[in-house]
């Protein structure tokens, strides 16, 4: 017999018959020997089976006493219903005077999924179901000397993966726990207890936690990296809750967490999952787990390569979603006419690749699953999708919102919709309303997801134009901009195929050093997370060497961005001040491959431009950021909560101040006479300009000088637009008597000469002195929200500002020092802020009043501009 092998298989039920026993002289002596046969012959057998499977996790499904009897030569069809993705193994024993027995398991196709016939009487299939429906099992008696010989059936099934009815749930973790100092810690320094669960393709996994004690955080990480989580679910700081499809099988980290850093408490955690996941469109997915390997097939280029038939009918879309984190995944689908379509990084991810494709012709495709590089090697999963629909409506809802409906966390009323979406597809939604001003959110199946507030500036239209990464149901919310908004309204949502996607199937384009290409931001293109299109391209890299990506265009406000090949993001907007030109110089950091992404400074915009990888030149910034340290800092920071009744007072926000210098001076390296502190009535705009020119003048090339505010900011306006300000409006810091424009502040700044200038800006607007401040090499900032978008006190942090919060514990506790060598880096700092916003930042929570006083605008974002300095440029140490 063949050895033991543990595969993926899943068996729900199993029902057999047994054959008349022949020879046997009536009803007692029939009984009596078929039960001295079972009992004496055969359940021996079977529970020796019981014992080796229990060892490996299995557990026995059918009873024993499934008994038949056959002659030598004779062939016995059973049936039983399989699920899908479930695993498990079928065993089969004989009496005595049964020498050979075989066994052979047949699809509801009946195709032959797997059979032993070997020479023995113990025969065993292992297998995975790749579809639920009826399967056959055939037994073979294949040598009898006392006829009827009797056998025994059995199957198993994986205890961590068995079956459960639609609805049911499987728990695989339910425990208390404590966060307690000495855990684990995140980056952010919250600690944290990770659990690792095994989980099938085609379950939904569910985590709860909750505790008494602290703010309760969870997130979820598949396989191949993507993270899923949530704070308060339903509003209650006390639960967190999350739920997500599986479309990855394997190992996946669920994570109990706290809100804030260094919360520590008992809590209690539950993990399971549910069989059925929500119905995407068309029909039921066909998983393909493999790895590619020495020895497998080669391309021409020399990649390895696994190939897989798939059979498809003209008109209809076919889905292929490739994911792996062993290697860099390439994936092509090959037309019965030999037409080929490929797909390298699907939205610019180096670990999976889609390909969303009318099918134009009917008959057997081939999917190629192959690397980027030759020599690739490692695991992958491939999902298949096919029959789903090419578009679903144009389709419209009409609705009012009103009282009693679902409300929001932070309060406004709601309805949802829901559409079964697929990768590739483009989803447009619009809502209007001449009742009250519309906000429109769109959710994916991972809970990533979309907004908007005023289309064009109208307040009572919204519009979401999504193209889609994932398969499942995507959740469409309409609710109001604020609390308490009602009437009616008018949903418009329509699907199609990308036309981009259909034809050329490109994400990312391959570029050299040396080259120029020409493109256009359009209608359709891929999109950022704030909604600006954007075209990707990537090229190949060495440490040491020394590069220039230049994005110009004379249709929009350019941005350019550069990802290294461990993940961080370097960008930058106006170049030296120009808003049709952006730029990034760097000495690339480590050998691989390098991310361009050419996108718009605003959501919308669109247009033609070129863009430029050269070969740039070593600069003295360049060479010596890695390990020069500034020599000394130097500080100017300022906080107003008492404005004297010119503005309305703000909680925290002089406290802010001390914070951040008290923060430079533990974690940092500031010395307390380099700081100059100006709260409240101090923080008079004379008062502040003084400063800056006092404290600015003693720093010299190799210092660095840091401004810090926290307290109101304004929009103004100006006489007329100009390149950094289209709008027409200035932003301003509004210090004790009165406020200083972004114009105003560059100017001062100017009177100063440090190596390095740092802005950190915790107020309203704040994001657009980036455009007007930053332009000026030698300068970085980090602004608490975009250029039209308000900012929030985080009151929950005892705080007047988040970024002023962050900022503190990113130098004060050193969290910011990813790498641990007691440096913070531009890019260390920048990437820490990133996922403090990311994680933390909750705007529109009615906790956190607005710095203006007046409504929130938007959704708060940090905006960093690191100009012209390095990512990888010592700040503090």
């Amino acid at each position: 017999m063949r050895p033991l092998r543990l595969s993926c298989l899943l068996l729900c039920g199993l029902s057999l018959s047994a054959a008349a026993p022949a020879g046997l002289q009536g009803q007692a002596t029939r009984e009596e020997q078929i039960r001295a046969i079972v009992e004496q012959q055969l359940d021996p057998q079977l529970l020796r089976w019981d014992s080796l499977f229990a060892e490996r996790g299995y557990r026995r499904l059918a009873e024993a006493g499934q008994v038949g009897a056959s002659n030598a030569g004779e062939t016995a069809e059973l049936s039983t219903d399989l699920r899908a993705g479930t695993r498990y193994a079928l065993v089969a024993v004989c009496d005595n005077d049964c020498a050979d027995l075989d066994l052979a398991l047949l699809g509801p196709d009946g195709s032959d999924l797997g059979q032993d016939v070997e020479t023995d009487s113990q025969p065993v299939v292992l297998h995975t179901a790749a579809a639920t429906g009826r399967y056959t099992v055939r037994v073979v008696t294949v040598t009898c000397s006392a006829e009827p010989c009797w056998y025994s059936f059995a199957v198993y099934a994986d205890a961590s993966a068995t079956a459960v009815e639609e609805g049911q749930e499987r728990i695989l973790v339910d425990e208390a726990g404590t966060l307690r100092a000495g855990d684990a810690r995140l980056n952010s320094g919250e600690f944290v207890d990770r659990f690792e669960v095994e989980v099938d393709v085609g379950q939904t996994l569910v985590v709860d936690v909750r505790s008494s004690e602290f703010d309760t955080y969870a997130y979820v990480r598949s396989p191949s990296g993507e993270q899923t989580d949530n704070d308060d679910f339903e509003g209650d700081a006390s639960h967190s809750h999350v739920e997500i499809q599986v479309q990855e099988a394997g190992t996946w980290v669920v994570a109990a967490t706290s809100f804030e850093p260094k919360e520590t408490g008992a809590y209690r955690i539950r993990v399971a999952t549910r069989a059925g996941t929500l119905a995407a469109a068309g029909s039921g997915p066909r998983i393909e787990s493999g790895s590619l390997e020495e020895g497998d097939r080669q391309l021409e280029s020399g990649e390895y390569y696994d190939s897989f038939a798939v059979q498809g009918e003209a008109g209809e879309l076919l889905v292929l979603d490739l994911r792996s984190e062993d290697l860099d995944p390439y994936l092509m689908l090959i037309a019965p006419s030999r037409e080929t379509v490929q797909n390298d990084d699907f939205e610019g991810d180096a670990h999976r690749s889609v390909i969303s494709q009318t099918l134009t012709e009917s008959g057997e495709y081939q999917v190629a699953v192959t690397s980027y590089a030759k020599g690739e090697t490692g695991r992958y999963t491939l999902r298949i999708q096919h029959g789903a629909s090419t578009a679903e409506g144009p389709r419209t809802e009409r609705g009012t919102l009103q009282e009693g409906d679902e409300q929001l966390q932070s309060g406004e009323f709601a309805d949802v919709y829901t559409v079964q979406g697929t990768p590739g597809q483009r989803l447009l939604a619009t809502v209007s309303s001449s009742d009250f001003d519309t906000y429109l959110i769109v959710r994916g199946p991972s809970q990533d997801r979309a907004e908007n507030d005023d289309l064009e500036g109208r307040p009572g239209e919204s519009e979401v134009d999504l193209t889609l990464t994932e398969t499942g149901e995507y959740r469409v919310v309409v609710t109001s901009y604020a609390t308490g908004e009602t009437g009616s309204y008018e949903l418009r949502l329509q699907q199609s195929v990308l036309e981009e996607s259909t034809q050329a199937q490109r994400d990312v384009e391959q570029l050299s050093v040396g080259s120029s290409v020409r493109g256009t931001l359009a209608e359709g293109d891929g999109t950022l997370e704030g909604g600006e299109y954007r075209d990707l391209f990537v090229f190949e890299g060495q440490s040491g060497q020394a590069i220039s990506v230049e994005l110009s265009s004379t249709e929009f406000d350019t941005y350019v961005g550069l990802i290294t090949p461990s993940g961080e993001n370097i960008d930058n907007d106006d170049w030296e001040g120009s808003t049709s030109r952006s730029r990034v110089d760097l000495v690339l950091p480590e050998d691989g491959r390098y991310r361009i992404f050419a996108t718009s400074y605003q959501a919308g915009e669109v247009g033609s431009y070129e863009l430029a990888l050269s070969q740039g030149a070593a600069t003295a910034a360049n060479t010596a950021s890695a390990t020069d340290a500034p020599q000394r800092i130097y500080g100017v920071f300022v906080g107003i909560s008492d404005y004297g009744g010119r503005a309305n007072d703000l909680a925290y926000t002089a406290d802010d101040a001390r914070t951040v210098a008290r923060a430079l001076q533990t974690g940092g390296g500031m010395r307390a006479e380099d700081a100059v502190i100006l709260t409240d009535r101090e923080a008079t705009r004379a008062n502040v300009e003084a400063a800056v020119r006092q404290v600015g003048q003693r720093a010299g090339p190799q210092d660095l000088f840091v401004f810090f505010y926290s307290g109101h900011g304004a929009r103004v306006r100006r006489d007329g637009p100009q390149s950094t300000d289209p709008d027409a409006l200035d932003e301003t810091l509004e210090f004790f008597d009165r406020g200083i424009t972004d114009d105003e502040f560059s100017a001062l700044l100017g009177e100063i000469q440090p190596g390095v200038s740092m802005l950190v800006l915790d107020a309203c607007f704040s994001g657009g002195f980036s455009k007007d401040v930053i332009s000026v090499p030698g300068r970085i900032g980090f602004f608490s929200s975009e250029e039209d978008v308000t900012s929030s006190v985080a009151a929950k942090f005892r705080a007047g500002g988040y970024l002023a919060h962050f900022v503190g514990d990113a130098v004060g506790d050193r969290l910011a020092d990813a790498d641990g060598d007691n440096a913070v880096s531009a890019i260390e700092l920048s990437q820490y802020l990133y996922e403090r916003y990311r994680t933390d930042v909750k705007s529109g929570n009615p906790d956190d009043y607005v710095r203006t006083g007046g409504p929130q605008t938007g959704y708060q974002h940090l905006v960093v501009d690191r100009g012209s300095i390095p990512p990888d440029r010592i700040l503090f140490r």
